[in-house]
């Protein structure tokens, strides 16, 4: 169940969307429901998945009841609605539960319609203080539990076992015809202002580092460029999320 400040920023974003609040919307492993009874509340045409029953995530399900579900939906299989059918597809903390991100993007990019809009939300590896703590000990700051032997097979989708990687997660995004359009910021803890004197060094250093071969390779000179672009953007350094709000190409690919 996302944090209060979470669900702030994602219904933050979503209401800058463009035809906001004429819209309709698909929220993956939509939770409580927190994020679709807002937008609902807008006017918007929601409607969300559940992934099992007994989800001990749902602890209140009375916001439910007004909310259009379909339950039993995985994630890493085939999502049971047709092309084209959301103009906005939400993931709000779900990414980092998932083995693998390649086959949800795809389908998210199947059932949202040309030029819509996905935009997501999980716990963000490359913030500063990340960043630095990885640096010194080769493990990435954590905002919940590491994995361990303790987990069982069943119940693995209720911890982070795929913390999302943004240079990676940038590909796939690529690949699957979205292109982003800002990084949102949802919350700003005093650790990272204390180590915001290392920003211009982050900038200089992003733009530096350029794969060689993008120097032969003008599609993978505009992918580095994105790249450094977002990896030294303040809401990517500073935020606790990250908050990502992209739109699928007009053209089919």
């Amino acid at each position: 169940m996302p944090q209060a400040f979470i669900v702030d920023a994602v219904v933050r974003e979503v209401r800058r969307l463009k035809g906001y609040p004429n819209l309709s919307i698909l929220d993956l492993s939509c939770g409580e429901g927190e994020v679709l009874s807002r937008l609902a509340a807008d006017g918007c045409r929601v409607h969300g998945t559940h992934f099992r029953a007994d989800d001990y995530i749902i602890e209140n399900r009375g916001r439910l009841g007004a909310i259009p579900i379909t339950t039993g939906v995985d994630l890493q299989q085939r999502l049971p609605f047709e092309d084209g059918s959301f103009d906005v597809v939400l993931m709000t903390e779900v990414l980092e539960h998932l083995d693998s991100h390649f086959h949800v993007v795809a389908e998210v990019s199947r059932v949202v319609r040309r030029g819509g809009f996905f935009v997501f939300s999980t716990p963000n590896l490359q913030r500063l203080h990340s960043r630095l703590q990885f640096f010194l000990t080769g493990k990435h700051k954590l905002i919940r539990r590491r994995v361990g032997w303790d987990q069982k097979a069943g119940d693995r989708y209720a911890f982070h076992i795929g913390p999302v990687d943004f240079s990676l997660i940038h590909a796939v995004l690529g690949w699957e015809g979205f292109h982003i359009l800002r990084l949102g910021l949802t919350q700003l803890k005093f650790k990272s202002v204390l180590l915001s004197p290392l920003w211009p060094l982050v900038w200089l250093a992003c733009r530096l580092t350029v794969d060689k071969d993008a120097r032969r390779n003008p599609v993978l000179k505009q992918t580095e460029k994105s790249l450094n672009r977002w990896l030294s953007d303040p809401a990517m350094l500073f935020s606790e999320q990250l908050l990502v709000v992209t739109q699928r190409s007009e053209t089919n690919r």
